[in-house]
């Protein structure tokens, strides 16, 4: 079935497939200019409108169940892909197609351009991220639906449930949000492109999300595990410790003084026994404990191309599917329709995705499942800065390159360095 272009419930035009997925978005009603943000900040006349508010009504009660406080700073809210490739947020980053930020309706919880002052935690159906807050919209500029109802323009609307959803479902204000336009969707956020994928949101869809800026900094932990007890404790907004660190000379560590860190005899063991340097790449943080705002407590160093945690009560090493949290093409993320194997190609219910031709065989070589997961992605080509073209695919622990400038030498197929992008990404100076 071919793709269409219908206007989204908030006016927007955008390009679905024959099942109603989403492709991009040309253009949103919020887009803000300089005009708009000094309006929204300094008084402007759109900023001066008065709102009425319009009385509940049966429908209201009903539709708002659907808004639910999940407990804490948590709420079920229905939430777009922002698009919008090349366009420039409110804090003034240009948006890519990889990109990982939220819109929120509101000034007041705007990042600075690469920061992370504010920040959300999204999960849908069991995947979860967390990403900054680096746009305003849909649809209001100062609708801080997240705070408790005294604190908000919109004060005879429970907290946790946007103006735009209210007018929507309930005509409320009229049906029209604070600059006096009809609105014609619920959404109370918009998602970055490479959120939305990491997601696995086919469309549109209700979203549970964490206002983390809402949420206990840190609180009480149990003592750090036997024989651990001088490890770095590290909380989710905290930067990891990946600076040269001098050599700990007790037995316990081996000494990688290429990086100058310490790596733990159990995961020295486990890195040399299954493929070392060109399966994980070198370690470039210390080990720490990692407390992750679901409380959910790890022990954990990053390599170049892995993440590897440690148990300290059963001393058994784990890897992090870090694919899941690394740059891939959209559409070559989308599921494929299954197949028959054949010699060139293998397709992988699990996953939904196949590995084919050289890259199969690269996989079957080289360790196959065991050491690269299964594919989580089809093969896709980019361009890079200098002009060279490379052909990527990513697994659930790995992303194989093929570079056409190399064939024929042991640089042909590389691996990308997933968890350096990764420290890259968040803005972690190593």
């Amino acid at each position: 079935m071919r793709g269409r272009l219908v206007a989204r419930r908030d006016g927007v035009i955008r390009n679905e497939d024959g099942m109603g997925n989403r492709v991009f978005r040309s253009h949103r009603w919020l887009a803000v200019s300089t005009a708009l943000l000094l309006a929204a900040l300094i008084g402007g006349p759109a900023a001066a409108e008065t709102t009425t508010e319009g009385a509940p009504s049966a429908q209201y009660v009903h539709e708002v169940d659907q808004y639910q406080h999940l407990g804490g700073a948590t709420y079920r809210v229905y939430g777009y892909q922002e698009g919008l490739v090349g366009s420039t947020t409110a804090n003034g980053h240009v948006i890519q197609p990889n990109d990982h930020f939220v819109a929120l309706p509101c000034f007041c919880v705007l990042s600075s351009r690469g920061g992370n002052e504010f920040q959300v935690k999204l999960e849908y159906k069991g995947k979860t991220v967390i990403v900054p807050v680096w746009d305003v919209g849909p649809w209001n500029v100062d609708d801080n639906y997240w705070d408790p109802s005294s604190k908000r323009k919109y004060s005879s609307l429970p907290q946790g449930y946007p103006e735009a959803a209210a007018a929507f479902y309930a005509d409320f204000n009229g049906g029209k949000d604070g600059w006096g336009r009809t609105v014609g969707s619920p959404g109370g956020i918009d998602i970055g492109d490479g959120a939305f994928a990491e997601l696995g949101m086919p469309g549109s869809d209700w979203v549970n999300v964490t206002f983390l800026w809402l949420e206990p900094d840190h609180w009480d932990l149990p003592a750090p595990a036997a024989g651990f007890g001088d490890v770095t404790t590290v909380w989710w907004d905290q930067r990891p410790p990946l600076d040269w660190t001098a050599p700990k000379n007790d037995g316990r560590f081996a000494w990688f003084d290429v990086t100058g860190h310490n790596v733990p005899n159990q995961l020295n063991d486990y890195w040399w026994g299954n493929g070392g340097w060109r399966l994980f790449g070198l370690p470039i943080s210390e080990f720490f404990r990692e407390v992750d705002i679901d409380g959910t407590i790890r022990y954990v160093q990053y390599f170049e191309r892995s993440i590897l945690a440690l148990d300290p009560a059963t001393g058994a090493v784990s890897r992090t599917p870090v694919g899941d949290r690394s740059h891939m093409d959209y559409k070559a993320s989308l599921p494929i329709d299954p197949f028959q194997n054949t010699s060139s190609a293998i397709y992988f219910p699990d996953t939904q995705h196949s590995v084919q031709n050289g890259f199969k065989w690269y996989w079957e070589h080289n360790g196959g499942q065991a050491a690269f997961g299964a594919p989580i992605s089809e093969e896709w080509s980019e361009t890079n800065a200098d002009g060279r073209k490379v052909v990527m695919q990513m697994f659930e622990y790995a992303r194989f390159e093929w570079w056409p400038d190399k064939v024929g030498t042991d640089e042909e197929i590389t691996r990308g360095l997933l968890t350096v992008e990764l420290i890259d990404d968040l803005g972690w100076s190593r």
